[in-house]
């Protein structure tokens, strides 16, 4: 267990570790993408432009703008100009409900949104829009802005992730933490040669080591050319571009190397992780491509992307299962019992975290003590506790044992059940729902609703979905529903959950 971690001091803001790049980068590649290739003096030009224009049109320190996702440069654009005003940017997904973004731009209190459109969709009152179809704001250029005097410990950016109460929460993350996970760091070392794919959706935070990743070690950012998963085009990317370094989510790890494994033949390193990776793929993966390096990366968004990371390669293949790894640089990890004692190595205990990784709390809740709290007798500045039950194993490495809660890790995204639930039986004719997870040997898990219906209930799982669209994300929609008139309920006048994952695991 790192105790004694290398806490990173006096880091520059994203944007200033950047800019630092540009004046050694100049004319080389910073982003590349299809035919065309922008160079880091270009993408600083471009950026300040935009910056320019934010600040004329009323965006300062501290405000929150929000932008569509988009695998495009004009995505990297924005971002690096709302940093350079001193704002913090907030990627949205367009693919998710309507509804449901609405409600994360007003917890925001964005007061602008870089969309594809100029019209407002979202339909809140004091939210301005710039459309992305202004080409001029964004392939214009200026030399010289004066960026915001950004502190390290100055948000950076929000993300929302589900809370376990049902209530999504945005977890603001600060310059520190960015810089924390891509810099002089213990797991990975990124270098000027290295072309790594923009893959995830910029929503998700593994697009944050994509993005920084890159951009801040002088390496090229190569935007992936689809939408969705579209292998092919993965692979054609990656060969297209020479990519060296991939991020992908466990469910994808596994169905990649199942099934397209020659696409991950050029890279360097591959990262996987969301969820609990198989071994057996593992291996494959390392077997068949003996030079490349694999990274298991484990790690909540309100620690910025990596927590623990578990290093392999072709001559230490895992056996029975795969590590969460070791704190990297800038974190340090505790697990501690119920009364927030250490436990003895071998123990299972609840994984805390502390140092630079840390984000600031949650955004509108910054008082919480539940997630977020300070106990020097554990660590100096803010403690993030997972929910996560892990166990330290005789080599010093973090094992991974379950949630402490109804969390779920599911599809590379971590989510509530009970956030699931309340969407199920806000439907007309359903009364209750319970939403569990079944794991598959392979490590992919299905999301199961077990829905109790009035009498007539037609039982249509297609109409089902399509309602559930409209308030949840495609990857919180449960793969499938078992309907019931009653539910079996326990002693304390609860669904009984023992029963029903009894009942599913007699199904298997």
């Amino acid at each position: 267990m790192n105790r004694d971690p290398l806490v990173l001091k006096d880091v520059a803001s994203i944007h200033k570790v950047f800019e630092s790049q540009v004046d050694v980068r100049k004319d080389q590649v910073a982003i590349k993408q299809r035919d065309h290739e922008m160079s880091y003096n270009e993408l600083n030009s471009r950026s300040n432009f935009l910056a320019n224009h934010l600040q004329s049109i009323g965006v300062k320190h501290a405000d929150v703008v929000a932008v569509e996702m988009s695998h495009s440069a004009k995505f990297v654009i924005s971002i690096l100009a709302i940093l350079k005003c001193g704002a913090t940017y907030f990627p949205i997904d367009k693919s998710v409900p309507i509804k449901r973004n609405q409600i994360y731009l007003q917890a925001a209190n964005a007061s602008l949104i870089i969309a594809r459109s100029e019209v407002n969709q979202y339909h809140i009152d004091g939210l301005n829009v710039l459309a992305m179809s202004e080409d001029s704001l964004f392939n214009s250029s200026l030399t010289e802005f004066n960026s915001y005097p950004t502190s390290p410990d100055d948000s950076a950016y929000v993300m929302f992730t589900s809370g376990s109460t049902g209530n999504p929460k945005g977890v603001l993350v600060p310059h520190r933490a960015v810089t924390r996970l891509v810099l002089q760091t213990n797991y990975i070392q990124i270098n000027a040669s290295d072309r790594i794919l923009q893959f995830a959706p910029p929503s998700f935070d593994a697009s944050t080591f994509e993005f920084w990743g890159a951009l801040l070690n002088g390496a090229v950012l190569v935007p992936y050319s689809g939408i969705g998963l579209d292998p092919n085009l993965l692979k054609a990317d990656i060969e297209d571009n020479n990519v060296t370094i991939l991020w992908l989510t466990a469910a994808l790890f596994h169905l990649i190397t199942d099934k397209y494994i020659e696409a991950l033949s050029p890279l360097r390193v591959l990262l996987a992780g969301g969820d609990v990776l198989n071994p057996k793929y593992i291996n494959k993966i390392l077997n068949s491509f003996p030079d490349m390096t694999l990274i298991n990366g484990y790690g909540p968004t309100e620690n910025t992307t990596f927590t623990c990371c578990h290093v392999m390669t072709k001559d230490s293949l895992p056996l029975k299962s795969v590590p969460i790894g070791k704190a990297i640089t800038g974190t340090e990890i505790h697990i501690l019992d119920d009364v927030m004692q250490p436990v003895e190595q071998g123990q299972v205990g609840e994984l805390f975290a502390s140092g630079s990784g840390v984000a600031l709390g949650y955004m509108n809740d910054m008082t919480s003590k539940a997630c977020f709290f300070r106990n020097n007798q554990i660590a100096p500045g803010l403690i993030y506790r997972t929910g996560d039950l892990v166990m330290e194993n005789k080599h010093g490495e973090i094992e991974f044992i379950g949630r402490k809660d109804n969390q779920v890790k599911i599809r590379g995204y971590r989510v509530s059940l009970e956030e699931i639930r309340t969407s199920i039986v806000e439907l007309n004719d359903i009364t209750d729902a319970l939403v569990v997870t079944k794991k598959f040997e392979s490590g992919d898990q299905l999301l199961i609703a077990h829905v109790q219906v009035e009498n007539g209930f037609d039982n249509d799982v297609k109409r089902l979905k399509k309602e559930l669209a409209n308030s949840l994300p495609a990857y919180m929609i449960p793969d499938k529903f078992e309907f019931n008139t009653i539910l079996p309920i326990n002693c304390n006048g609860k669904i009984d959950i023992k029963l029903m994952l009894a009942n599913l695991a007699s199904e298997e």
